[in-house]
C-alpha cells in the first residue's frame, strides 16, 4: 500500500511539472512558432486569426535600389541608421499623419499681393543703400526724422531734414519719413545698415593675425535665425531655401540637434554663453537686484568684437525679444548694429509684416546683405533672429520662401559667403500650437532646424576638409546649443589640423565641437539635456503584453507579404513564404518625461509640468523573423503609424542574416536582388 502511494505521489509531482514547463514554455515571447498551434495559448491563437482579418497596410520604398532618386529625402533613408547608438536620434515623418493636417499654404502677405491696394512706397531704399523716389512721387517733398537709441526701451529723434532721390541716409540706421505731394500725405519707416567710419576704422586699426599668417584668415561669421521651426516645419514650410543650402551652399543639417530648454532664451544663451541661464548671474526683471545682461553674460560676439569683428545683432520681435521680456535687457547696446532702437517704432504699425508696399522680411534681409557688403573689408559677425512671420503661426512663415532662397543666393553669387559660416537655423519648433500636444510635435518642439555650411574658402585646405568630414559625420549624432558655443569658438581661434582629428570627451566636457569628432555613444545627460527634454529613443520589447504580441504579429506577417509581392515576378522559380516564427521583436519609443512633459509650471519655465497623457502616435520596430519554406532569417527596421495603422518597409533597412546555401540557386544568376528572398522549388 505505502508503496502505491509512493509511485501515486511520484506520478503527480510528475505531472506537476509538465504542466508548469507547458505554461512557462506558454508564455515565452521570444522565439516561438507561429505556425505550431500547440505552442500557443487560446489567446494567440485567436489573436493571429484577427491579424488576417485585418492586415496592417504597408508603404514600401527601395533605398537599396533607388540610391540615386530623392537621395535627400527623410522618406529614403534606411531606417537602419537608428541601429548602434546610444542615442537613437528620430528619424521624423516629414508628412506625418498625426500632423500633416495641420499644415496648409498661407495667401501672400497685402503687401506681396500683384494686385494690392497698397500704393508703392514714395520712397525707398535699394540694394544700393541709394534713396529712390518713386517715379509716381519724384516731385514729391520730403524729409527724414533720424531716430537713435537711449536705451532698450526708449528712443531719441533729431531734427527732420530734407532729402532727395539719389541721397544716402549717414545720420543713422533708422529714420521716418514724411512726405506731401499736392495734397497727398504719406509717412514711412526707412532702415539701412549706416556704414559707420569710426566702427570701420576701430576695425582695420585690429591687428590680424592673418596678415603674416593666411593660415589664421579671420572667417566671417552669417548667423540667420527663425523662431518656432522644427526641422520638418522648416522643410515643409521653406523648401526652396533648404534645397539652396543643401543642394548649393552645401550646408549640413544637423539631424540629431536637441534643444535644452524651454522657449528663445534657453535656446541662444547655451550657444552665446556655453552656460544656462540659471548658471548666470541674475537676469530676470522683476527681481530688484536683476543685473543687466551684458554687465554679466560673456556673449561670444564680445570674443569676435575683441578680436576685430564689427558686429551685429537683430531681432525683429520688439516685445517679445529674447534678453528683454523676461529679462533686464541691455545696459548699453550690446553691438555695433543693433535693431531693437527699429522695431519699438514697426510695432506701433498697424500690418507689423509690411513697411507700406514692402514686406517687412525683404527689408530684413536686404539689411543683413547691406552689412556684409559695407564692411566687405573687415571680418564681421552677424547674428539676425526673426519672430514675427513663425512665432504665432504655423503657416505664415512660407510667405519667405521665396524671397529669403533668392537672398540666400544673391549672396552666394556675390561671393560673400566664400569667407563666411553660414548658419541658418531655429531656436525651437513650435509651442503653444495644437501640433505640440501631439507625439510627433512633442519630438518637433525639440529638435529644430539647424545647418552649418563650412566657408567655401576654408574647406578648400586640408583643415577645412577635416572639419568638414567631422561636420557631416556629426550631422547624425547628438548635439545640442552648447556644442555651437565650441563650434564658433573654434571658428574665431582656428587650431592646427592635427586637433581637429582627436575625438573629444563627452564625457569631461558639455560643449563639443561640430567640427570635431563627436563620440556616437553621446547621452542626453553628457550633453547637458533633462530627461523631458530629451529626444533620444530606447528600445522596448515588443511583445510584453497580448496587445503587443498581437500587432507585432500583424506587422510581421505585412512584412512577409511584401516579400511575397517581390518574388511573385518569378513565381514559376521561387516559393512563396509563411511566417514561421518571430525571432526578437523590440520598438523605439521616447522617454516617458518626454510623453508626459505638458508645459511649464513657473514663468521663466525652469519647473516641467509632467502631468500631462500624450499617447505614442508611431514607432520603429526591429524584428528578427525566420520564414518558411526554408530557414530563412530576416531582420527588419522599419516604421510603424498608429494611427494610419501603417508600415513603411524599406527593404533597404532588410538583411538576410543566416547564409542562403543554394536554396536560391534557380534564380541568382537572373535576378540577384530576389535571391535574398527566393525558396526554388525543388529545394522545399
Amino acid at each position: 500500500m505505502a508503496t502505491c502511494l509512493f509511485r501515486i505521489r511520484q506520478l503527480l509531482i510528475i505531472t506537476a511539472l509538465c504542466v508548469s514547463v507547458y505554461f512557462v514554455l506558454s508564455t515565452l515571447k521570444v522565439g516561438y512558432d507561429v505556425g505550431d498551434p500547440s505552442f500557443q495559448s487560446r489567446a494567440e491563437r485567436y489573436e493571429e486569426g484577427d491579424s488576417d482579418e485585418n492586415p496592417v497596410k504597408v508603404k514600401t520604398v527601395h533605398s537599396d535600389r533607388d540610391r540615386d532618386k530623392n537621395q535627400n529625402s527623410p522618406e529614403t533613408v534606411p531606417e537602419d541608421l537608428l541601429k548602434n547608438q546610444k542615442c537613437n536620434i528620430p528619424k521624423l515623418e516629414i508628412n506625418g499623419s498625426e500632423v500633416i493636417h495641420f499644415f496648409k499654404k498661407h495667401e501672400p502677405l497685402e503687401c506681396q499681393k500683384k494686385k494690392s491696394s497698397i500704393e508703392d512706397n514714395w520712397v525707398f531704399i535699394n540694394d544700393e543703400g541709394v534713396i529712390r523716389f518713386t517715379e509716381k512721387r519724384a516731385k514729391a517733398k520730403c524729409k527724414i526724422t533720424y531716430f537713435s537709441r537711449i536705451d532698450d526701451n526708449n528712443n531719441k529723434y533729431e531734427e527732420p531734414v530734407e532729402i532727395n532721390d539719389g541721397d544716402r541716409m549717414n545720420g543713422s540706421d533708422y529714420a521716418t519719413v514724411s512726405c506731401i505731394q499736392g495734397f497727398q500725405k504719406w509717412k514711412s519707416l526707412l532702415w539701412d545698415v549706416n556704414d559707420n567710419e569710426e566702427i570701420h576704422e576701430r576695425a582695420r586699426k585690429m591687428k590680424r593675425a592673418e596678415e603674416t599668417d593666411p593660415e589664421k584668415k579671420a572667417y566671417n561669421v552669417y548667423f540667420l535665425g527663425f523662431d518656432s521651426l522644427s526641422q520638418m516645419s522648416f522643410r515643409r514650410k521653406l523648401p526652396e531655401t533648404v534645397k539652396f543650402l543643401e543642394k548649393t551652399l552645401g550646408s549640413v543639417v544637423l539631424n540629431g540637434y536637441n534643444i535644452v530648454g524651454d522657449g528663445t532664451p534657453q535656446a541662444f544663451i547655451p550657444i552665446l554663453t556655453a552656460q544656462t541661464e540659471t548658471e548666470l548671474p541674475l537676469t530676470r526683471k522683476r527681481y530688484p537686484k536683476a543685473n543687466y545682461v551684458d554687465d554679466v553674460y560673456p556673449f561670444i560676439w564680445k570674443n569676435y568684437s575683441d578680436q576685430g569683428y564689427v558686429t551685429m545683432y537683430a531681432e525683429d520681435a520688439f516685445n517679445i525679444g529674447t534678453f528683454t521680456y523676461r529679462l533686464k535687457g541691455f545696459r548699453n547696446q550690446p553691438a555695433d548694429h543693433y535693431t531693437r532702437t527699429l522695431f519699438e517704432e514697426v510695432e506701433k504699425l498697424n500690418d507689423r509684416n509690411c513697411i507700406g508696399s514692402i514686406p517687412l522680411h525683404r527689408m530684413w534681409l536686404q539689411n543683413g546683405r547691406q552689412f556684409m557688403k559695407k564692411y566687405q573689408d573687415v571680418p564681421r559677425f552677424l547674428l539676425m533672429h526673426q519672430s514675427l512671420l513663425s512665432h504665432d503661426d504655423i503657416n505664415l512663415v512660407d510667405v519667405e520662401d521665396i524671397d529669403l532662397s533668392a537672398h540666400l543666393k544673391h549672396m552666394n553669387d556675390e561671393g560673400l559667403f566664400d569667407d563666411s559660416l553660414v548658419i541658418v537655423m531655429a531656436d525651437h519648433g513650435h509651442r503653444f500650437a495644437k501640433l505640440r500636444e501631439t507625439h510627433q510635435g512633442q519630438l518637433e518642439e525639440r529638435m529644430p532646424f539647424f545647418s552649418i555650411s563650412i566657408p567655401k574658402q576654408l574647406r578648400a585646405t586640408e583643415k577645412g576638409k577635416i572639419m568638414e568630414k567631422n561636420l557631416r559625420e556629426n550631422a547624425e549624432r547628438l548635439t545640442s546649443p552648447f556644442d555651437i558655443h565650441a563650434s564658433l569658438m573654434d571658428i574665431l581661434n582656428l587650431s592646427s589640423a592635427e586637433n581637429f582629428e582627436k575625438m573629444q570627451d563627452a564625457s569631461a566636457k558639455r560643449s563639443l565641437s561640430v567640427f570635431r569628432p563627436i563620440p556616437s555613444d553621446r547621452t542626453c545627460a553628457q550633453a547637458g539635456i533633462e530627461a523631458h527634454w530629451c529626444t533620444c529613443l530606447s528600445w522596448k520589447n515588443a511583445m510584453d503584453s497580448v496587445e503587443d504580441r498581437k500587432l507585432t504579429r500583424r506587422i510581421a506577417n505585412a512584412v512577409v507579404r511584401e516579400i511575397n509581392k517581390e518574388v511573385a515576378v518569378e513565381k514559376e522559380l521561387c516559393a512563396p513564404l509563411k511566417l514561421a516564427r518571430i525571432i526578437d521583436a523590440k520598438k523605439l519609443l521616447p522617454d516617458k518625461e518626454l510623453l508626459a512633459y505638458k508645459n511649464v509650471k513657473d514663468a521663466d519655465g525652469f519647473v516641467p509640468d509632467l502631468s500631462g497623457s500624450t499617447k505614442a502616435a508611431f514607432a520603429h520596430y526591429q524584428l528578427k523573423i525566420q520564414t518558411t519554406p526554408g530557414v530563412a532569417i530576416y531582420e527588419i527596421t522599419l516604421f510603424y503609424d498608429m494611427v494610419q495603422d501603417e508600415v513603411k518597409l524599406d527593404f533597404g533597412a532588410m538583411s538576410h542574416v543566416n547564409k542562403f546555401g543554394d536554396t536560391p540557386h534557380c534564380i541568382i544568376d537572373k535576378n540577384y536582388y530576389l535571391a535574398t528572398f527566393c525558396v526554388c522549388y525543388d529545394k522545399i
